[in-house]
């Protein structure tokens, strides 16, 4: 089961480059409400950024790029 910790340590140890794709139903299940909700975007964020990693949003396509820098 994906959690918040276990994503921030597998973020971590990406290589510079890689991409995690993260689905918004995913997203929704770690960060509840999910993409409707300012504080799980917030929440996410804040991982993101303690594991260098740049966050983009392709609302369209309902999912998020996890890129690591």
């Amino acid at each position: 089961m994906l959690t918040p910790d276990v994503l921030k340590s597998y973020l971590r140890e990406m290589p510079r480059g890689h991409i995690f794709d993260l689905r918004y139903d995913l997203f929704s299940a770690v960060f509840p409400p999910g993409a409707s909700d300012r504080a799980a975007w917030a929440a996410l964020k804040a991982l993101a950024d303690a594991c260098d990693i740049v966050v983009k949003d392709f609302a369209d396509e309902q999912r998020i790029e996890l890129i690591k820098r």
